[in-house]
């Protein structure tokens, strides 16, 4: 995914329109530990402008994702639906600046795509918001089967509250 941006750097407020629709399925990202999968093509649309000097690149990315849930270890799709903007520039006089560096006539969104995928994703993703997970003591998944485990164990520093409620 590479946007020419040659006919933009010469002209200040000149917009490029630009859309991608790439196919990088079935390529895993490690995010914390998790391997997720990109299970659709990825659709970048967006445009570049020259201000001042800089070119401005706004992109909106969509995609699907398989995950895996944090309470029920069930796997689930994630729809990916995220806007970004970045500032690129020829050079850069603060070295600290949130700024990329041109190299050419053209810019590459390959990378960008992908860490900005994975820089949105949720850190605990769940397959619903009302997961119930996996019981702790046989292990079924709660959102598929009601088990009748009994969670009786008392914190020890309560032990005393529950003579209360022998009597």
């Amino acid at each position: 995914m590479e946007v020419n941006i040659a006919d933009i750097l010469k002209n200040e407020g000149f917009k490029k329109d630009f859309y991608f629709f790439e196919d990088i399925q079935n390529r895993d990202i490690q995010f914390y530990g998790e391997k997720i999968r990109i299970t659709e093509p990825v659709k970048v649309q967006g445009y570049a402008v020259n201000y001042e000097g800089k070119i401005r690149v706004c992109i909106n990315i969509r995609t699907k994702i398989l995950r895996t849930c944090s309470r029920c270890l069930g796997s689930f799709y994630e729809e990916a639906d995220y806007d970004a903007e970045y500032v690129f520039v020829k050079t850069s006089e603060k070295p600290d600046e949130d700024v990329y560096l041109i190299k050419g006539d053209t810019i590459s969104l390959d990378s960008i795509v992908i860490d900005e995928i994975a820089s949105q994703m949720t850190m605990k993703p769940l397959c619903k918001t009302d997961c119930k997970g996996l019981c702790p003591k046989c292990g079924k998944n709660k959102n598929i089967h009601d088990c009748n485990c009994k969670f009786e164990e008392v914190d020890p520093r309560l032990q005393i509250l529950s003579s209360f409620l022998e009597k």
